[in-house]
């Protein structure tokens, strides 16, 4: 019980503090790094327990974060997560995408042509059974920016370019929304050999997101692709252990 109330607690310490920041107009690595650091809070639900903070495809590009969604018998979902910032717009008054925006989904078509054309590397560091980018594929691409009023302006042809760039595009909002809907401890039905212990310790909210170069250190094991947190159990615990916050 006492580790219940220290993780209500500390979530919602994180939650005022994010709405403090929301109020404020810091950069975007300001945002970035908040996330990270309580990427347990904002990210766990019954199917994600790993966050990866930077993930690098090549020495070309980078992603904000992606998250590692266990479809159990279907495989792995890699969310890849591109931020901007809470006072960023999504269109001129022109009605044409505004800058943030714009390089947001340039980010996104950029990510989508490197996997495309290195299938090496997703195979070595997006384990799945297959590498397919834009049609019945493991990868999901989701862009965050802005705040709930302002997207509701030009909804439809907000709409319209989520549609058409096969996209998530959500607000600032869906993270403070995210936080109200994640529970303190979520038991998954793992039905494990690892016990009790094994799986609190996996969907503990109290975690940072991993970095890319221990993510691909993970890679470099044999990992299995059905029923992900189950299946690799033990290094995932490890893993997680290195990222663990101090309450």
């Amino acid at each position: 019980m006492s580790n219940f109330l220290n993780i209500q607690k500390r979530k919602d310490q994180v939650k005022n503090e994010w709405l403090e920041l929301l109020n404020h107009d810091y950069n975007e690595l300001k945002y970035h790094e908040y996330i990270k650091d309580n990427a347990g809070f904002f990210f766990t639900d019954f199917a994600c327990y790993l966050t990866i903070s930077k993930l690098k495809l090549g020495s070309e590009y980078e992603v904000d974060f992606v998250n590692i969604k266990d479809r159990w018998s279907n495989g792995i979902e890699y969310e890849f997560i591109e931020i901007e910032k809470p006072s960023s717009q999504l269109f001129t008054s022109a009605g044409v995408p505004a800058k943030d925006f714009n390089n947001a989904l340039q980010q996104i078509r950029d990510w989508k042509r490197y996997l495309i054309e290195n299938k090496s590397y997703f195979r070595k560091f997006l384990p799945f059974y297959n590498t397919r980018v834009l049609n019945d594929s493991c990868l999901k691409f989701t862009i965050i920016i802005g705040r709930r009023n302002d997207l509701a302006i030009n909804v439809e042809k907000r709409n319209q370019i989520a549609q058409e760039a096969n996209i998530e595009i959500r607000s600032f909002d869906y993270l403070t929304n995210l936080l109200d809907k994640n529970e303190n401890n979520i038991y998954p039905c793992l039905d494990s050999d690892y016990g009790d212990e094994y799986e609190r310790s996996l969907t503990s909210p109290l975690f940072k997101a991993i970095t890319d170069s221990d993510w691909k250190k993970f890679c470099q094991n044999r990992v299995m692709i059905t029923h992900f947190y189950k299946n690799n159990l033990e290094e995932i615990i490890k893993l997680k252990n290195k990222y663990l916050q101090n309450i």
